[in-house]
């Protein structure tokens, strides 16, 4: 993936916050449209990287409209970790794009990879903060 393919992504994948309610943040993606169509199959994984995030409850896809309603018990976690969980995994799902393991790979065993190195990746909870 050279850098123009990278940036068009991360300008596909970067969410606007459309309504900030304790415990349900709507994000809107507007340039989810420029997505390749052979993405469309792989959106129920959205919701499992998603609930992957302690406190994260459900996530809604609307793939039509281009948002995602995500509901999280507020006294586990904020809109502005959920935010910054996107964040890693658009990093993480464009750091591994780059890499030659998942050509070959199942999808089962992408998805495995995957959710281990999330699970790596998940945000420590600081004393205090909810």
């Amino acid at each position: 993936m050279n850098k123009i393919e990278e940036s068009f992504l991360r300008l596909c994948l970067k969410p606007a916050v459309e309504c900030n309610l304790p415990g349900r943040l709507r994000l809107s993606f507007g340039k989810y449209r420029l997505l390749p169509k052979e993405a469309l199959p792989y959106l129920h994984y959205i919701r499992d990287v998603l609930q992957l995030l302690p406190g994260v409850m459900d996530a809604e896809i609307n793939p039509r409209i281009g948002t995602v309603l995500i509901r999280y018990d507020a006294n586990v976690t904020t809109a502005r970790t959920v935010l910054r969980w996107v964040d890693i995994v658009v990093d993480e799902g464009i750091r591994l794009s780059k890499e030659n393991i998942w050509q070959g790979a199942s999808e089962a065993e992408l998805e495995e990879i995957v959710r281990k190195r999330l699970i790596l990746r998940l945000p420590q909870q600081k004393e205090g903060e909810a």
